[in-house]
């Protein structure tokens, strides 16, 4: 497993497994493999995600909706509606499906368990242009922490992590203009002026996970440098609109 690189031990202590979670049987199964390899699970982080932005809400481009592996549909209204469909699968409803899962086992053994949901900065009140479907779910993720926490504590505590920019490499490609690789001026409005690491998303996971979080229940951080609301927007588009106008 790459992620464990290095690591003393890992090798008897960590596997690599795949599992489709827009496919709720897979999940069931996936999670009774957890448990049975490793004897219980304690920990469970819904990070698996995402969608592109789109120019026009209404209609999708054909190559968005092949770039996020939609079926292109027999109309542009089939595959409009498909790709947002997807969107809230991958960030609301297939996380949802991953949690009542893993609590089902989580409540059978001793100890507390931890579940962290990953969202995004897409979901604040101010709105998000461009990405309306992703934000509409993550916002009801973020809800959906706050109700799973009041009804499994103290037997399970539920968090949530919300995103601004994350150097990822999806990022790099598909977000960071060609002119402004480093993304000097994209990040102008982020008073930190750059974008967030994996490190940090995970040192946040590891801090949520540990006996130092105990009392931290249903709530969720805002990890993104204090980035203004709405302010990307405009600038994280036209990456997809040079894309989509082609060389």
């Amino acid at each position: 497993m790459p992620a464990a690189a290095g690591i003393e031990g890992a090798e008897q202590r960590s596997v690599q497994w795949v599992c489709d979670q827009g496919d709720w049987a897979q999940i069931d199964s996936f999670v009774e493999r957890v448990v049975e390899h490793f004897g219980r699970v304690d920990i469970l982080v819904n990070n698996a995600g995402g969608t592109l932005p789109v120019p026009h809400v209404e209609d999708v481009p054909e190559l968005l909706a092949k770039v996020q592996g939609v079926p292109a549909g027999d109309s542009s209204f089939e595959r409009t509606a498909r790709f947002h469909a997807a969107a809230i699968q991958n960030n609301l409803t297939s996380p949802l499906w991953f949690s009542l899962r893993t609590y089902r086992a989580m409540a059978a053994q001793t100890g507390t368990g931890s579940i962290i949901n990953i969202s995004s900065g897409a979901s604040h009140p101010a709105g998000s242009p461009t990405l309306v479907s992703y934000g509409a779910a993550k916002s009801g993720l973020n809800h959906l922490t706050r109700s799973l926490a009041e009804e499994w504590g103290p037997k399970v505590r539920v968090n949530c992590l919300a995103l601004g920019a994350t150097m990822t490499e999806n990022f790099q490609t598909f977000v960071l203009p060609a002119d402004d690789p480093a993304g000097a001026d994209y990040f102008r409005n982020v008073p930190l002026g750059r974008a967030g690491s994996a490190d940090e998303v995970g040192a946040a996971c590891v801090f949520l996970c540990s006996g130092q979080a105990d009392y931290i229940n249903g709530t969720t951080i805002e990890i993104d440098g204090g980035m203004l609301p709405g302010t990307l927007y405009e600038a994280g588009i036209r990456t997809i609109e040079e894309l989509l106008a082609g060389p």
